[in-house]
């Protein structure tokens, strides 16, 4: 039986983890929302052998994928590559796949605050936290006010990772569905939650804020935020 769903459910990088770490033979099919362009991953034996959307073919193909924000996916077992066209480990695929994303974010014209921008700033100035951020499931930071020279492409696809890994293992481990994710290092905490059904809220803490307090204000903000999105 193949398996659906949507890319705004699962991120790209967290299918082609999946689908190496299981080693079988699959085919994983893509489409984007934008304007139903469709592309091809095939897996074997732990490791991405061929892609191709239209006539882009090999890393470059999964390179693309890495950028697609919206769309649907099928994951069909058993089917072998037509060809084989890479031969480039699966993580450094992502690793590139998301140093071009950060490129990509550097070298683009700045906008006009938006409206959840404008909203977060208001927000951060309130709040005892160091730095929050919004992000999208996938990875992609929506606002954020973030101190010094912290990375914001950086951050989201680290914070990504961490919630999908989070959300798994609370669900394999049976204790229900995930709330949210606390790291605490000697520098500070990091706190991640769902705020609302499409998006995330970051809030980075340092040391003197109790996690009583972090965790209030944490969830009040994800309320906000979720209110804002629509979701």
């Amino acid at each position: 039986m193949a398996l659906k769903g949507s890319l705004t459910d699962i991120s790209i990088a967290d299918l082609i983890q999946l689908n190496c770490q299981s080693g079988a033979q699959a085919r994983l099919t893509a489409q984007r929302a934008s304007d139903g362009a469709e592309l091809s991953v095939y897996f074997d034996g732990g490791e991405i052998v061929h892609a191709q959307v239209g006539d882009v073919q090999g890393e470059e193909a999964v390179y693309e994928l890495l950028l697609w924000q919206a769309g649907t996916f099928e994951v069909e077992q058993g089917i072998r590559a037509p060809t084989r066209t890479i031969d480039v480990p699966w993580s450094a695929l992502i690793m590139e796949g998301l140093r071009r994303l950060d490129e990509r974010q550097v070298q683009a014209p700045a906008a006009a605050p938006s409206a959840l921008e404008r909203a977060l700033s208001e927000m951060a100035a309130r709040l005892s936290f160091q730095g929050i951020a919004v992000i999208s499931r996938d990875g992609l930071v929506l606002a954020a006010e973030l101190p010094g020279q912290l990375d914001r492409a950086r951050l989201g696809a680290i914070a990504a990772g961490l919630l999908s890994l989070s959300a798994r293992s609370v669900g394999q481990l049976q204790r229900g569905e995930l709330q949210q994710t606390v790291i605490q290092g000697t520098e500070g905490k990091i706190i991640i939650t769902h705020a609302g059904e499409t998006a995330a809220l970051v809030a980075l803490a340092d040391t003197q804020l109790s996690l009583g307090m972090a965790f209030l204000e944490a969830r009040e903000t994800a309320r906000q935020l979720a209110g804002l999105l629509g979701t």
